[in-house]
C-alpha cells in the first residue's frame, strides 16, 4: 500500500457542483423513507461513474494490495467506511477507493474498526427545508470533492481514528514492514520493529480486513521481491559499468506504478538504497 493523491481538478462531472446536490437530497429522502434499510444502488448508487478516475490515481493497481486488477479481478469502488454504516458517506467520492474485488468484496465488505467514538451522522429534519436551508443541510452530508482539502477531510469529515490506514489522507508506508520467506518463497506483511502503537493496529487491520497476507498474494510479492533483489545485488557489487544501470532498475521497481511498489520500495532502503 502507497500514499495516493486525489486530482481535484479531474473530478466526475456527476459528483461536484449541482450533480451531487441533486444526488445527496435523493439521498436524504431515501434515508428518511427507507432508515437503515436504504437500498442505495436502486436509488442514488452510480460510483461507477468515479471508477475510471479512482483507477487512473491507483495506477490501475488495487489501492490495498497493489496487484494489478487487470491481472487478478476487476477493479471495484470500494466504500472506505461502509455505506451501511456510514449512510451520509455513500456518496462521498473522498471516501472511495478503487479496490480489487478479493480485497472488498472477500475480505473487507462490512468491517470498519475504530478507536475511541465512531462517526455519526447528521440528524435530518421531518421534512426537508427550503432553501438556503436545504443547502445547508446537503453540505453536512458530504462535501464536494472539487472544493474540499484533505486537511478539511481529516478535521471535520474523517476525525475518527480507524485501524486501517487509507492512503488518500495517511501514508501507509511507514506502518507497514515486510518479511521473506525463501523456504515459503514468500513475502508477508509484518508489523515494524520496535513499531508504534498505530503501526501495529494498521497491519493487524490490513491483514484481517484486507487479507494482505493471503497465500497468493504473499508469493506474488516474492516474485516482485526477486527481481528488486537482483538489481539490488548487482548496484551493491559497484562495478562501474552495471551499478549504474542496476541502480536505474531499482529507481523503476520502485516506482509508484510498479505492483507491490510499497514492498519494494522497504526492502530497497532496508538495503541502503536512497529512495
Amino acid at each position: 500500500m502507497i500514499k495516493l493523491n486525489r486530482d481535484r481538478t479531474r473530478v466526475p462531472a456527476a459528483y461536484r457542483g449541482a450533480k451531487l446536490k441533486a444526488k445527496l437530497q435523493a439521498l436524504v429522502l431515501a434515508r428518511r423513507q427507507h432508515g437503515e434499510k436504504i437500498e442505495f444502488e436502486g436509488v442514488i448508487g452510480d460510483w461507477s461513474k468515479t471508477k475510471a478516475r479512482l483507477k487512473a490515481e491507483s495506477f490501475g493497481k488495487c489501492a490495498y494490495c497493489e496487484s494489478d486488477t487487470e491481472k487478478v479481478a476487476y477493479g471495484d469502488v470500494e466504500h472506505f467506511r461502509p455505506k451501511s454504516i456510514y449512510w451520509w458517506l455513500a456518496l462521498c467520492m473522498d471516501n472511495y477507493n478503487f479496490s480489487c474485488q478479493i480485497c472488498n468484496q472477500g475480505y473487507k465488505s462490512n468491517h470498519s474498526s475504530v478507536q475511541g467514538a465512531r462517526l455519526t451522522g447528521p440528524a435530518l429534519p421531518a421534512s426537508l427545508p427550503g432553501e438556503p436551508a436545504l443547502t445547508q443541510l446537503l453540505e453536512t452530508i458530504s462535501p464536494d470533492p472539487a472544493l474540499v482539502t484533505d486537511a478539511e477531510l481529516l478535521s471535520n469529515w474523517f476525525n475518527e481514528d480507524s485501524d486501517l490506514p487509507n492512503p488518500y489522507l495517511e501514508d501507509p508506508e511507514p506502518l507497514l514492514a515486510w518479511a521473506v520467506s525463501n523456504t515459503n518463497q514468500e513475502v508477508h506483511l509484518v508489523a515494524p520493529y520496535r513499531g508504534s502503537a498505530r503501526a501495529n493496529r494498521a497491519v493487524q487491520a490490513c491483514i484481517d480486513h484486507l487479507g494482505l497476507n493471503r497465500e497468493v498474494l504473499m508469493r506474488s510479492r516474492y516474485v516482485a521481491y526477486r527481481d528488486l533483489l537482483f538489481a539490488l545485488q548487482v548496484w551493491r557489487g559497484g562495478d562501474p559499468d552495471l551499478s549504474p544501470l542496476a541502480a536505474a532498475e531499482v529507481v523503476r521497481l520502485c516506482a509508484q506504478e510498479m505492483e507491490y511498489a510499497g514492498m519494494r520500495r522497504f526492502f530497497a532502503r532496508a538495503a541502503g538504497f536512497a529512495i
